[in-house]
């Protein structure tokens, strides 16, 4: 079962500025389309910096009106100024940028380590992508119960474990799934967890499913026997270790 990726939940229409964007024209972006922030990008896509409001409350200068407010007159709102430099001038870089073909985990740990609430896409060359916010992170978990439960039914079940139709008896409920019914061994009831929770929207699951054989014992001795015989063949240095087995 695939896990969800970056570019599952991305936004890919993204609001870009020029590097020689004007600060004004900054300005006007920014509150037209209602964003924090803009990706900087050249002539071919690639990701140059980050301009943000708070980059720009730093340059831009706030001048209160001279005259004292009367009742009888009508407010009169503060003027904004800013230089005329250019987006080049004033851009954050380099941004925090994430491939389209990483986890949610990893951008989820990416966003926390960093502290940023968004991170920009990019391909291989560093071009732009799309750009992922915490909020898209939290779209793997508006899956359907009931597609969660077809994912489950058919491709773990069925598809990769080959367990008869109706042995295995599914519910989800918010994310939780539950498992019934019985397998033929302990160890594909396991497995079947292990694959379960890797299904995107899965929050928890509720295993109790029976088995005609518990074959976890037998799994482990294997193992162990497996790991001995590697020791006794790695010629005589690993005597000891492989004694200690």
């Amino acid at each position: 079962m695939r896990q969800w990726l970056v570019q599952d939940v991305m936004t890919t229409d993204v609001i870009t500025a020029s590097g020689d964007a004007p600060v004004a024209e900054l300005v006007g972006l920014l509150s037209e389309r209602e964003i924090s922030a803009v990706p900087i990008v050249d002539d071919f896509g690639v990701v140059l910096g980050v301009v943000s409001w708070s980059d720009l409350h730093e340059i831009i200068e706030i001048v209160q009106p001279e005259h004292p407010r009367r009742w009888w007159r009508r407010a009169v709102p503060p003027r904004l100024f800013w230089p005329e430099g250019t987006a080049a001038g004033v851009m954050n870089g380099p941004p925090m940028t994430i491939g389209a073909d990483a986890s949610l985990t990893a951008a989820a740990r990416l966003m926390h380590k960093r502290a940023v609430g968004r991170l920009l896409v990019v391909d291989a060359d560093h071009r732009l992508r799309g750009i992922v916010s915490r909020s898209d992170l939290f779209k793997v978990h508006d899956r359907l119960d009931a597609v969660i439960r077809d994912d489950v039914v058919h491709h773990v079940l069925i598809g990769e474990l080959r367990i008869r139709p109706g042995a295995v008896r599914v519910g989800v409920d918010d994310g939780t799934v539950t498992l019934t019914g019985r397998t033929a061994r302990r160890t594909t009831a396991l497995a079947a967890a292990r694959m379960i929770a890797l299904i995107p929207g899965v929050t928890d699951i509720d295993n109790q499913l029976l088995s005609d054989v518990d074959d976890t014992a037998a799994a482990g001795a294997a193992g162990h026997a497996l790991r001995r015989n590697y020791l006794v063949l790695d010629g005589g240095r690993r005597s000891t270790a492989a004694a200690a087995v």
